[in-house]
């Protein structure tokens, strides 16, 4: 209906409940005993609040109010104090509602009456708005008249406050009705037995007002009036109660006007019109009270039904997620009372539960209760990747765990609870370990052909030691300079194979040793090397006046390698300062080896005793990066550890170890290395609840592949699979149309996994900026995490988003990286208001635990990559490097290539490819030999790159670097490369690759 039709529609209305009311004057005073008006215009102004033609609807109002009032008696002057009385007061009720009321139908929502506050601030509205018209309308009178009536003022408070009330209680409900989904058949839908009920209330009421006002007498009997009010407000529709209120309030009125009824033996008339308008007034919140008090019981109730509902689907994703995870899960609290766990736990486990004996330090001792990985954990220690040895009655044969922790927030029944992973690693040390031995095996295969090639070398070298000097002599003898060099490298390199096959396989011949005299033997040697070589003579301070119960030539090779390591890390023209002190633990020589070196870069003090490991690849230090794997080696199968830390002393390193003392016995640690059993699962999992519970349906299994390189890999894409069975959740469970696993980098949220038809066209890979995104609003706490009408929360409503899709609900939950950043989001997004929807009851504690889910699988998916990415570069090194530089050659870059592509597509990290061209030599430098020009490339680059960074030699002069990191830190490695080829004198084209998805937000 057009709002000119509205405004004459009401027009008509406001015509007949202004003379309705007029003929109910009772005296001189002017003043009526109802006044219908006052409720038909606070909704005329209220439906009519936002048109154009509001000025006709004021005018209109008040052409009515003066010639009714003035053709029913009353004077000019005083139809005019009316007029402005009516106007003020139903331009305050529209203005209060609206203010007050926003979610209602008429202040700007579309919900109905439905809740007590509502009804109280509606009354509220209505007494104010009334309040402000007595004070112009009684006035009015007083002016006209001569005389003021505070029992007028009453009367015209009480009755337009009923007034407002009711008739605009029946509006607002009525206009809700009009302007929403109809629905049929209501009535037909309703039980017999409650329809009956609906016919026996209206035959009752109707008797019993006609009983109580329709015939003279004198018995109090008023009260089955308020009976029968309770009744329909207890146990009928609020609709009805309202029909019923304004129904039989009229007829109340009626009989009160035709002189009939319990008030119409009072003899004044002002306080004749106060009680009945008062009793019409009562009746009509008394109903409403009990009718929105049901109406709100019954919601609650639903919402209730619904959060336990969601609650029991959401510990069936728990226990689906969670079973299905070929890593172990537990959540554990301080006293080692388990909260969940899943099948795999058990499986790695065995029967020993976290907490138990069962678990070892790699040297074979029992880890102590108050170490255990859960509750260094809620002591707020961070425990990442601690690697124990499994010792069970089930686990014969020993099993090795990667172990992280992690503290969950808050308390539940007032305990603190950790959630702990537990990875299985033993078949990536065997591989390991098989690594080495074939190392070992080819390395000592290959000396016998390299000792040839090296005496041919030397004869060549004497040959051309007596031939005359020519530039085609000069050019061979480069050439055999740089064999007996590579030479050289190559004997080193399989010597330390040799080293760390014997470390790992020789028979134990353990036997007292004097500690002290393998010290002198070695320091001595090292002084005669250093005076030999004309280079800064070492200073000793050896306290190690002890006996060890080790092998001594292990014991030999372990102390020579640390040694020769502190003296070789020490800076240029500074005297070397080794102190070595020893100290009893436990039936155990605690040795320490300090020295005044360059010390260990922040970060390292673990990975270096990884093999193949370097810490200093720039600093022009040679060596392969097995010399301390081989020390680690030999100390684990003496049964002890070895930690390197900091000199507390000053500046360098300390490395300290343990041996048996004399008269200990050694337990060496592959005594109990692991050996890989078959792990049978049994065909149904036992579900993960909060309470006991009955058997689940079997999990969906993870399915197992294979890493680039062909190494042997861990049930892959983990959080992707776990973040898959969380959309597939909450789209069955919560009713918002679209639902994505976010993530968030170089200041744009990417879509990493979201359904294909999501209702919003988006797609996997596209992204948006996100300080555009209503999530960073979320993840910075600055608007709630499930918004039901999002475009009510300010910043939800000035997000940039907002200008490409519609988003009347939103609700999201952080996800983040195992260094506390934040890696995504959970979002999910739907083009309409859900208010009200019970299925979002529970939305934001269940989104809070899918996000901490979500965060340790990412956790635990990351700790897999790094050991398969380890893995994969120590096999590269040791069968795919370039003859010239030792790099990685073509075929580990595609390798190594395909393995980042694989990471990029799952997690989107931030990755960039660097191309280096160096320029031919022959056309920059005339001096040096082609490949020493070469050579000095590769050592720039070596200089300006981090240790995770891959450095490959793909053709005679192209490098490749593959760089995680984000484009602006890849731009400073560039320069910082840039410089270094310049200061080596290179002249090099560098090439920039940032690996990016979608940049556009394309539905």
């Amino acid at each position: 209906m057009s709002p000119v039709l509205r405004t004459l529609a009401f027009t008509a209305l406001y015509v007949v409940a202004t003379v309705a009311g007029r003929l109910t004057v009772l005296d001189a005073t002017n003043l009526s005993l109802v006044w219908p008006a006052a409720g038909v215009a606070a909704i005329w102004f209220l439906v009519q609040h936002g048109s154009v033609w509001r000025a006709l609807d004021a005018a209109a109002l008040s052409v009515v109010t003066v010639v009714v009032n003035y053709v029913t008696g009353a004077s000019l002057p005083l139809t005019a104090f009316f007029v402005v009385a009516n106007l003020v007061q139903a331009e305050l009720f529209v203005q209060l509602y609206r203010r007050w009321l926003p979610h209602l139908w008429g202040g700007g929502g579309d919900r109905t009456l439905s809740r007590l506050t509502d009804l109280w601030r509606i009354v509220g509205t209505a007494l104010l708005s009334t309040t402000c018209g007595a004070l112009v309308g009684p006035t009015g009178v007083w002016v006209v008249s001569g005389a003021y009536s505070w029992s007028a003022t009453a009367v015209w408070m009480t009755r337009n406050t009923v007034s407002i009330m009711l008739v605009g209680v029946l509006g607002i409900r009525l206009g809700q009705y009009l302007s929403g989904p109809h629905r049929s058949g209501v009535w037909t839908r309703l039980r017999a037995g409650l329809r009956a009920e609906y016919l026996v209330v209206v035959a009752l009421s109707s008797a019993t007002y006609g009983m109580v006002f329709g015939f003279p007498h004198d018995l109090p009997l008023a009260f089955l009036l308020l009976v029968m009010t309770v009744w329909a407000g207890i146990r009928l529709r609020t609709g009805f109660v309202i029909a019923h209120d304004a129904v039989f309030g009229t007829v109340a009125v009626l009989f009160t006007l035709h002189g009939t009824g319990p008030f119409a033996a009072i003899p004044s008339n002002a306080a004749r019109a106060l009680v009945a308008q008062l009793f019409v007034g009562i009746i009509a919140v008394v109903g409403l009270t009990l009718a929105l008090g049901r109406d709100e019981r019954d919601e609650l109730i639903g919402v209730l039904r619904g959060a336990q509902e969601a609650a029991t689907g959401q510990a069936r994703l728990m226990s689906t997620i969670v079973d299905s995870m070929s890593d172990g899960l537990t959540v554990v609290d301080g006293q080692g009372r388990l909260l969940l766990s899943n099948p795999a736990v058990r499986d790695l486990l065995g029967t020993g539960k976290p907490g138990s004996s069962g678990l070892c330090h790699l040297d074979g001792t029992p880890v102590d209760p108050a170490d255990m990985p859960h509750r260094r954990a809620l002591a707020g220690e961070d425990v990442r990747d601690l690697d124990v040895l499994v010792r069970d009655s089930d686990v014969p044969d020993g099993r090795i765990l990667r172990i992280s922790s992690t503290a969950l927030p808050g308390e539940r029944d007032g305990h603190r609870y950790a959630v702990t992973v537990f990875h299985d690693v033993t078949a990536e040390r065997r591989h390991r370990d098989e690594l080495a031995s074939f190392a070992g095996v080819v390395a000592h295969d290959l000396l016998n052909p390299l000792t040839t090639v090296e005496g041919w070398a030397e004869a060549v070298a004497e040959l051309f030691e007596d031939a005359p000097v020519t530039p085609l002599t000069t050019e061979a003898a480069g050439g055999l300079t740089r064999i007996r060099r590579a030479a050289t490298h190559m004997r080193n390199l399989i010597n330390d194979l040799l080293a760390y096959t014997t470390a790992r396989d020789a028979t134990i011949a353990a036997e007292p040793v004097r500690l002290d005299r393998v010290l002198d033997d070695i320091a001595t040697a090292r002084i005669d090397q250093a005076q030999s070589n004309d280079r800064p003579v070492p200073v000793f301070d050896l306290r190690a006046d002890v006996v060890v119960h080790a092998d001594p030539v292990l014991l030999r090779q372990l102390l020579d390698n640390l040694i020769s390591n502190s003296i070789k890390y020490t800076g240029p023209d500074v005297e070397p300062r080794i102190s070595v002190v020893c100290e009893p633990v436990d039936g155990r020589v605690a040795v320490h080896i300090s020295d005044n070196g360059i010390g260990i870069p922040t970060g390292q003090h673990e990975s270096i005793f990884d093999n193949f490991h370097r810490a200093h690849r720039s600093g022009g230090y040679a060596g392969t990066g097995l010399g301390l794997g081989i020390c680690k080696r030999i100390v684990e199968r003496h049964g002890g550890t070895i930690v390197a830390t900091d000199n507390p002393s000053g500046t360098g390193s300390r490395f300290t170890f343990t041996l048996p003392a004399e008269g200990g016995t050694i337990l060496e640690a592959t005594q109990a290395e692991p050996v890989q059993r078959a792990v049978t699962r049994p065909a149904v999992a036992p579900r993960i609840t909060l309470e006991p519970a009955g058997p689940a349906e079997p999990p969906e299994p993870a399915v197992p592949v294979a890493a680039p390189g062909g190494v042997p890999a861990v049930p892959a894409e983990r959080f992707d699979h776990a973040a898959r069975l969380v959309l597939d959740y909450l789209h069955r469970h919560m009713p918002l149309a679209f639902w994505a696993v976010t993530r968030v980098e170089n200041g744009r949220q990417t879509y990493l996994y979201l359904d294909a038809d999501n209702g919003y066209g988006l797609h996997q890979g596209g992204s948006h900026p996100w300080e555009d995104s209503l999530c960073v609003h979320m993840a910075a706490g600055r608007a709630p995490t499930v918004a039901l009408d999002a475009q009510s929360v300010p910043e939800y409503a000035r997000a940039g988003v907002n200008d490409l899709i519609t988003i009347g609900t939103y609700a999201g939950a952080v996800i983040s990286d195992t260094d506390g950043s934040l890696f995504g989001a959970i979002c999910g997004l739907d083009p309409q208001a859900r208010t009200g929807d019970p299925r979002m009851a529970a939305a934001e504690s269940q989104l809070a635990l899918l996000g901490q889910l979500l965060t340790a699988v990412l956790a635990a998916d990351r700790a897999a990559d790094d050991a398969r990415h380890d893995l994969l570069v120590e096999r590269l090194a040791a069968a795919e490097t370039d003859w010239l530089t030792g790099l990685p050659n073509a075929r580990a870059w595609d390798r190594l290539l395909e393995e980042a592509v694989t990471r990029y597509d799952r997690l989107a990290d931030p990755t960039t490819v660097l191309w280096l061209d160096v320029q031919p030599q022959s056309t920059v430098d005339k001096i040096r030999p082609p490949d020493a020009y070469r050579l000095a490339a590769a050592a720039a680059a070596r200089r300006a790159l981090r240790d995770r960074d891959v450095l490959a030699r793909i053709d005679d002069d192209r490098f490749g670097i593959l760089l995680h990191c984000t484009a602006s830190d890849a731009r400073t490695i560039a320069a910082r490369l840039r410089i270094e080829l310049e200061t080596a004198g290179v002249v090099g084209i560098i090439e920039t690759h940032h690996w990016q998805l979608t940049p556009a937000m394309a539905p």
